[in-house]
């Protein structure tokens, strides 16, 4: 999308209050989704996301200004139910205590919203287009590290706080990539992404691991 329609206005017209205007909504982001996944962002309008959504383009204005307004929307969502996911997996929440298993609990969360969210893969290319969009994705990034570096840090005690954070950073940035590549890019090779996912995981949370014992180690040597 240009510079120009990113400077739209992004929201909804209004915020449905009954169940039937949410799932309007719902309905509406849905139909963007599966445009998006047929003709991609370049060809999508209002009036094509009308129809597949089953409205008028009046119907359809009356949630959202414009087509901007419906992709905001709809990548907002997506960040945020990744945010969400990750959430969902935390020690707190499920009584994991090994690192690798709950590594392995977060890629599974997550796959399933590159896997099963049509036009998925616009979304991420018009991310770093629109600063809006742009904006947010920095803002949800900030919790899912915050998310991530919380629960290494619980599995992982006696590693200081920013190797924590640098771990989650780096787990952020190998899933989205991988899954990428995976899923949207080059899915005759998924079964060798897994793989190569699976070495790079199990290699960072086994030097997390061993930096734990370490420093567990030398506090011990340290009591009298």
């Amino acid at each position: 999308m240009s510079s120009k329609s990113a400077l739209k206005p992004a929201g909804t017209r209004r915020v449905p209050q009954q169940e039937r205007g949410v799932k309007t909504i719902e309905v509406i982001l849905q139909a963007a989704g599966q445009e998006i996944e047929r003709g991609g962002l370049a060809k999508l309008t209002t009036k094509r996301i009308a129809t597949a959504a089953g409205l008028s383009v009046g119907g359809l204005y009356e949630y959202f200004p414009n087509k901007e307004a419906v992709v905001h929307a709809l990548a907002s969502r997506w960040l945020e139910q990744i945010k969400d996911a990750i959430a969902a997996v935390h020690p707190a929440k499920t009584g994991c205590q090994d690192l690798v298993r709950y590594l392995t609990m977060v890629f599974e969360a997550v796959k399933p919203h590159y896997q099963q969210v049509p036009g998925v893969s616009g979304l991420i290319s018009v991310l770093s287009s629109v600063p809006e969009l742009q904006a947010l994705e920095d803002e949800i990034d900030v919790q899912v590290n915050g998310l991530l570096a919380d629960a290494i840090a619980s599995l992982v005690p006696h590693v200081d706080a920013a190797q924590c954070m640098t771990m989650a950073r780096a787990l952020t940035i190998l899933d989205h990539y991988l899954l990428i590549e995976a899923i949207l890019r080059d899915p005759a090779n998924a079964a060798l992404y897994d793989e190569h996912h699976r070495v790079c995981q199990y290699a960072l949370a086994t030097n997390l691991m061993l930096m734990n014992e370490r420093a567990r180690a030398a506090a011990l040597a340290k009591q009298p």
